[in-house]
């Protein structure tokens, strides 16, 4: 296996300082090895220069801890949380061949792992490829249908040895890993993220519910059931996969939940997707840790004849622009448009606790039912979910 490093004079991503090149295992394309490169932070203070610490653990009236609750220490005084090394991979599949994708994937985590990340998450679809720009259409019906037949191939099953081979990976290099697949279940796919923690346990999936025009007519949605935040030792992790980051009520039941760690999976690269991000990091006091591959069309596999016409290999067909956002709206990492790379960040979780307290004081919950709490309770402050309507007086 060949090892590389990153350009030595090019600024790591997330840091605006030189720093010595971290060397891991080669992706599956030579030609594009100089692109992966870590953002190392060991040598250097964290991004986040201040870590809020709370003198007082605040309880409810029932006497239960809230979700950002704090570890405790000797004496009953809570103490600020450990920093979590995270890692957003922005990285090509390997298109119709999911073995040597999961192959890739195994690089790519042990690189994570060898950095100290303790998160890695992974762009949607990594496992499968997404299809935005692969050729369904009437065009060339031999092309459609072979390609057709070899993304349903290239989808797994859940439970699978695919599965299993993932959770092992998660163990074995002890992270936790969010990640992208096509999920089939018989003659369906769905576009599906799966958790793993670092013992190896999956922990669950969700399932895209709203599909774009072009996706609608391989993937099915999925079902609103599957909205999970779990709780794991480097705090609660959950999410949703690409533009069902639009849907409000949707997000507001990952806030309802606690989500600390909110990945999203995606395959936009457009501006506003970042704007976006932000918002939601902002909205949720919450991380947002956004994946997309970056693609070019020498990544697809071309027909005969190539009916994509003269357009070059070079091309970029999905831009990346993965990014990592903080709960006070700040990029802490990224986002990178020019090739395939590691977006990694030191995430300080006392942070949450102190964007809460700045949104409407510390019991504040935003779901789709209530904002905020009253001043001097902890009785919600309910919208009126009616509109009263009077007739005009002539």
């Amino acid at each position: 296996m060949n090892w590389v490093s990153p350009p030595a004079k090019r600024p790591f991503i997330g840091s605006s300082a030189m720093s010595d090149p971290i060397l891991f295992p080669s992706p599956i394309h030579p030609l594009r090895l100089n692109r992966l490169r870590l953002a190392p932070f060991a040598k250097r203070t964290p991004l986040i220069m201040t870590r809020f610490r709370n003198p007082l653990a605040w309880r409810n009236p029932d006497g239960d801890m809230p979700a950002y609750d704090f570890l405790p220490t000797a004496g009953g005084v809570p103490a600020a949380r450990s920093p979590v090394r995270a890692t957003v991979v922005q990285a090509s599949t390997v298109f119709f061949d999911t073995p040597a994708t999961l192959d890739k994937a195994e690089r790519l985590i042990a690189g994570a792992a060898a950095y100290g990340s303790q998160l890695v998450v992974f762009p949607e679809a990594f496992i499968g490829g997404s299809p935005t720009y692969l050729k369904f259409d009437a065009t060339n019906s031999t092309v459609t249908d072979g390609d057709l037949q070899k993304h349903y191939a290239s989808a797994i099953d859940v439970p699978g040895p695919e599965v299993d081979r993932l959770a092992k990976l998660a163990g074995k290099y002890k992270v936790h890993i969010v990640m992208g697949v096509v999920e089939r279940a018989g003659c369906y796919l769905y576009s599906t993220m799966m958790f793993f923690d670092s013992l190896g346990k999956c922990l669950g999936l969700h399932r895209k519910l709203i599909q774009t025009a072009s996706e609608s007519s391989l993937w099915r949605s999925g079902e609103k059931s599957t909205l999970p935040a779990y709780e794991t030792s480097i705090g609660k992790i959950g999410g949703l996969i690409c533009w069902d980051n639009r849907l409000p009520l949707l997000r507001a039941e990952l806030y309802d939940k606690g989500v600390e760690i909110y990945c999203a999976p995606t395959a936009d690269a457009g501006e506003p997707w970042k704007v976006s991000m932000t918002h939601i990091a902002l909205e949720g006091s919450c991380f947002v840790l956004s994946a997309n591959q970056f693609c070019k069309r020498r990544d697809y596999p071309l027909p005969p004849g190539d009916v994509n016409g003269d357009a070059s290999l070079d091309d970029i067909t999905c831009a990346g622009g993965s990014v990592i956002i903080s709960p006070s709206g700040t990029i802490l990492a990224g986002p990178d448009y020019q090739g395939e790379c590691f977006i990694s960040a030191d995430l300080d979780l006392g942070h949450i606790v102190l964007a809460k307290t700045q949104f409407g004081g510390i019991e504040s919950v935003v779901d789709k039912n209530h904002v905020g709490a009253a001043a001097n309770g902890s009785e919600p402050n309910l919208f009126a979910t009616e509109m009263k309507t009077k007739a005009l007086q002539k």
